[in-house]
């Protein structure tokens, strides 16, 4: 039976009623039956490092953040 590849989920966020931004993407194993093992560590994990790009924008780029 061959191995199954990780899937590849991304992570969309939204602000009030604006548009959605991907900050991350949170991959999950996939065993060789096709099942999907996300537990919630892997997904805290997950959106931790998500949080982590959104703390320093890039270089250039200015934060907007109302008054």
């Amino acid at each position: 039976m061959a191995m199954a590849a990780p899937i590849s989920m991304p992570i969309y966020m939204r602000l009030g009623g604006g548009a959605e931004l991907q900050v991350g993407d949170v991959e999950v194993p996939v065993s060789g039956e096709g099942a999907l093992s996300l537990s919630r560590t892997m997904l805290a994990a997950a959106l931790r490092s998500a949080a982590d790009h959104l703390d320093a924008p890039p270089v250039g780029e200015a934060c907007e953040a109302s008054p």
